[in-house]
């Protein structure tokens, strides 16, 4: 006699689904220790390499150096007015990409008419360096804001929409029987199965897009603002001010550090299935 829906349920939530190994905390600890080793190697050979004059100190500050001037620096409410701007534009820009390229990436990954519309369009735009539409943006909204975040917007948008499109089409085929099976509508699974199995693929496209986010606000800020750190540094190493200047680089690094972090430490916490 065949067995029940239920009965079905019942089986399938006491056999599971095969888990994943999980990330032992050991070996997060292990790759905490190797990439702060590596951080402090680079600035040991930064150090050695400016006090042996390899560097010129002209045009490259010792770590020290840049130390001595962050001190002062930080608590300046003029340098604290171009670190605020440079992070909002680019937190709001990377929220915008990422609600955007989810929202574009899984449906055309779902439905494969989509897919085969869409996908060369996507390539051949991706193709195409982000820099070159920032005379087309300019004269759209011209020198402001708005025109920064569209900057660092379409900057994060298409590694979002790529790694989306990605993870609606991996989705395990046993998954999407088992939903079908269970007479699951094409928007319930979409919803329940699609979505989870992505989000491994969208926290990798967005680490991708942080990177791409703040050269993006950092070339925004160059050209079409007169704050923010990008315009900073550009203004300190026209007058070969250095140290300033490299106290803004280091702080967008550490930015860049602390959101891939954040996205890494949500990958293990929460998708280790």
């Amino acid at each position: 006699m065949p067995a029940s829906s239920g009965q079905q349920a019942s089986a399938i939530e006491a056999k599971g689904f095969p888990n994943l190994p999980r990330v032992h905390w050991t070996e997060r600890y292990f790759r905490l220790v190797w990439g702060a080793v590596g951080i402090v190697g680079c600035l040991l050979l930064w150090q050695l390499g400016s006090s042996t004059g390899v560097f010129d100190p002209l045009f490259v500050s010792s770590p020290l150096e840049v130390l001595r001037t962050a001190v002062l620096l930080l608590p300046s409410p003029e340098f604290l007015g171009h670190l605020f701007i440079t992070s909002q534009c680019l937190f709001l820009g990377l929220s915008i990409a990422l609600v955007v390229g989810v929202l574009v990436g899984l449906p055309i990954g779902w439905f494969p008419r989509l897919n085969a519309t869409f996908e060369p369009v996507i390539a051949a735009v991706y193709g195409v360096p982000y820099i070159a539409f920032l005379p087309v943006i300019i004269m759209w909204t011209g020198i402001g804001m708005t025109s920064r975040v569209i900057i660092v917007f379409w900057s994060a948008l298409f590694p979002l929409i790529i790694n989306s499109i990605q993870g609606a089409r991996g989705v395990d085929d046993n998954f999407l029987r088992v939903g079908r099976s269970f007479s699951a509508t094409n928007f319930q699974m979409f919803l329940t199965i699609t979505l989870p199995s992505s989000v491994p693929y969208i926290l990798a496209g967005l680490r991708t897009s942080i990177g791409r986010a703040i050269v993006g606000v950092v070339v925004a800020e160059f050209f079409m603002s007169s704050k923010g750190l990008g315009y900073f540094i550009n203004l300190k190493a026209n007058a070969l001010e250095m140290a300033p200047a490299f106290v803004a680089i280091v702080l967008l690094a550490l930015f860049g550090i602390a959101l891939v972090s954040l996205v890494t430490y949500i990958e293990n916490r929460f998708c280790n299935w």
